[in-house]
């Protein structure tokens, strides 16, 4: 059996799927966004928008794209199968995007059904459009409303209409969006609005902006016009086609996860910019500094065929709808289990973490209390919306036990592939046998993984560019590999111009890797990874291999290369929690037979007292307060406010001799300078805080 690898893991994943998708054509909707026609104003190809449903409005333009996955085509033919009878709609003319990648286009000119064809020398795929005409959501005896309101549906129509969507037209003229509301933003706020197009879309009905925005005024157009503002707001039709074909035939309405749909608004305008960040979110330091590419939500959904149903909650799309559907099943460890009913694989789009339906949490986002492997828990009290990343972007293991058995050595070893939330947080170790450090970073901010992730305004630069840092493309690093240090400023400060420059010290001591240089602490983190890797099969070289043999391995090596694939798979090289890195580095270090410096080592006792400056600060709600004892003695730490009064004793028991950290929450209290006092033995220190709410 082979060890451990590293760097390959992603690398053999994509092999998987390269052998098992090979050779396989594909013909699939196309969705088109506003930005994407403003991109193609010289050529106008894409001259019109698209949602990429396969049940859209008639008169709407539909984009057809029909490719090779792992192959290049050679004489590519498209064939209507069926049309309504009647029907006079043609393709329109190809545009090749590539060797493998072919576009085409059509019109649907009647209501009803459009089986087409693509088909490449003796392959052939087929995808069906409906096209029908839109009737709102409560219009008529039978309607969204009156089936899908229902116990059996869990009432969507009743938690729609409390989200953003459901009040999108009525809060514009109501006034609640501000006097810039105005008539060019109606089509983005209502239902079918397509003036290409005549399908009884809100454009098709009469409808006079009007010259006040006041409480109330939605309602009395909603009198004046009732055929317009029976699809007022963005319906249900919106996001699942046009209604008219549906009559609970399921073929005959869109039930996708494709963003198509969303970026038709969300993906246009100076400030609309959603759309365009996803489409990037794929993109990270790895591939901008050319060390390899690990993919993203917009690149694709990695799930092996055959092992989709343990995958798929994480690894697509559909598959973590799902696993919400059936109550997020677990495996023995508490971690995301196999789910029941594996859906087709998609990326992961706006509706995998946004619930359309349902604004029950902010933003609707898609959550339950959960936990890492080891038990630690995950809740969006203690990490605010970061909460939502951690479900996926933590480990597979239960640490501790896992990598201390040598009978694990496999291809797949190691934390898996997204273990952040273990790292950020400082949890689901392997034993090393002593408590490793932790910096706060993961309760530093409110939302953890969002606060720095998504820093930064979403919209586009002084030339008009999209902005690709932070937002919804979660990019640390921009297309020129320049980091977005500026995620770091409310708390750090100036960081420099990189994440590279940023110095980590422990007892006063930057150079953690001990080759005598205090360098930057990705850098550091980097040497120390060479260290380890000297130390781990094979032996002597700056690699941790996946060859060697069982008989050489032993519960050290395994503990140790676990460490080593745990730091490499997190990628951000100590900056999600620096002490927690260098402590963990080390320990694998010592444990097979390494020498750190004396300053880095685990466990070792302060020499003096000292009250550190919280972190951060100023803070909101929460900060971190660490002290140092040399020795033994009663201690307390008690915060108070500018006038003197007690506010909360965090300490007051006797301490053993060592560092320790304790979080000050103060989200019930109001802005202002505070006191924190440390009294210990002989020792007294007071320091000076500011909350800014």
């Amino acid at each position: 059996m082979k060890i451990i690898k590293t760097i390959s893991i992603f690398l053999f994943v994509v092999l998987f799927l390269s052998i098992t998708n090979a050779q396989e054509l594909k013909v699939v909707t196309h969705g088109v966004s506003p930005r994407d026609v403003e991109r193609d104003s010289v050529e106008q190809y894409f001259n019109r928008v698209s949602t990429g449903m396969k049940n859209v409005g008639i008169e709407t333009k539909v984009y057809l794209k029909g490719y090779w996955e792992d192959s290049t085509l050679t004489s590519p033919n498209w064939t209507f199968l069926e049309k309504p009878a009647g029907s006079a709609a043609a393709f329109g003319t190809t545009k090749d995007m590539n060797a493998s990648t072919q576009i085409n286009t059509f019109v649907p000119d009647l209501t009803g059904i459009y089986s087409i064809q693509f088909t490449d020398g003796t392959v052939s795929d087929t995808v069906r459009i409906s096209a029908g005409l839109y009737l709102g959501a409560t219009t008529g005896t039978i309607n969204c409303k009156v089936c899908h309101n229902s116990t059996f549906w869990d009432f969507k129509y009743d938690k729609w209409l409390q989200t953003g969507h459901g009040q999108a037209l009525k809060k514009g003229l109501d006034g609640e969006k501000g006097t810039h509301f105005s008539n060019n933003c109606v089509s983005c706020h209502t239902t079918g609005f397509d003036e290409a197009a005549n399908n009884n879309g809100f454009d098709d009905f009469s409808f006079v902006f009007p010259d006040t925005l006041m409480p109330g005024m939605f309602d009395s157009l909603s009198t004046v016009y009732p055929e317009a503002m029976a699809r007022a707001n963005v319906q249900c039709e919106s996001c699942h086609g046009p209604g008219s074909l549906h009559n609970g035939n399921r073929f005959n309405i869109s039930d996708d996860l494709g963003v198509g749909s969303c970026n038709v608004c969300h993906n246009a305008g100076t400030h609309h910019v959603i759309g365009e960040q996803w489409l990037y979110s794929g993109v990270d330091a790895t591939e901008f500094d050319g060390r390899g590419f690990h993919g993203g939500h917009s690149v694709g959904a990695f799930v092996p065929r055959g092992a989709s149903a343990g995958c798929a909650a994480c690894h697509s799309g559909s598959g973590f709808v799902q696993w919400i559907k059936e109550d997020r099943p677990v495996n023995s460890s508490g971690l995301p289990g196999s789910i029941a009913e594996v859906p087709p694989v998609t990326k992961i789009t706006c509706a995998t973490c946004h619930d359309p339906h349902d604004a029950t949490i902010e933003h609707q986002l898609r959550f339950a209390d959960t936990q890492l492997g080891d038990g630690t828990p995950i809740t969006m009290e203690a990490y605010g919306f970061g909460a939502v990343c951690m479900q996926c972007h933590r480990s597979r293991r239960e640490a501790a036990t896992y990598s201390a058995d040598v009978g694990n050595a496999s291809s797949h070893y190691g934390p898996h592939h997204g273990p952040q939330a273990d790292m950020l947080i400082g949890a689901n170790a392997p034993d090393f046998g002593i408590e490793l450090p932790s910096s706060p970073h993961d309760v530093a901010t409110v939302n953890a993984c969002v606060d720095c992730h998504m820093a930064g305004e979403e919209g586009v630069d002084a030339e008009g560019n999209v902005i690709l840092v932070g937002g919804h493309s979660f990019n640390m690093n921009d297309a020129e590999g320049n980091d977005h240090v500026e995620a770091c400023a409310p708390c750090h400060g100036n960081v420099g111009p990189t994440f590279k420059d940023k110095k980590y010290y422990k007892n006063g001591n930057a150079d953690h890797d001990g080759n005598g240089v205090a360098e930057g602490l990705q850098l550091e983190v980097h040497g120390l990874m060479t260290k380890l890797a000297l130390l781990l099969p094979p032996v002597g070289e700056d690699a941790v291999s996946d060859s060697s043999d069982d008989s050489t391995l032993t519960s050290s090596i395994m503990k140790a290369a676990y460490a080593y694939i745990w730091v490499e798979e997190d990628r951000s090289f100590g900056i999600h929690n620096p002490a927690f890195t260098v402590g963990l580095l080390n320990a694998a270090i010592q444990e097979v037979g390494g020498i750190v410096s004396v300053s880095d080592e685990n466990g070792s006792l302060p020499t003096e007292y000292e009250l550190s400056q919280n972190y951060p600060n100023p803070f909101n709600p929460s900060t971190l307060i660490s002290f140092s004892l040399p020795t033994e003695g009663m201690t307390t730490l008690k915060i108070y406010d500018a006038i003197g009064r007690e506010v909360v004793t965090l300490v007051n028991e006797m301490k053993n001799a060592g560092t320790y950290t304790y979080e000050f929450n103060a989200r019930n209290l109001s802005s202002g300078i505070y006191i924190y006092s440390l009294n210990s033995s002989d020792f007294n220190m007071t320091k000076k805080m500011l909350l800014i709410k």
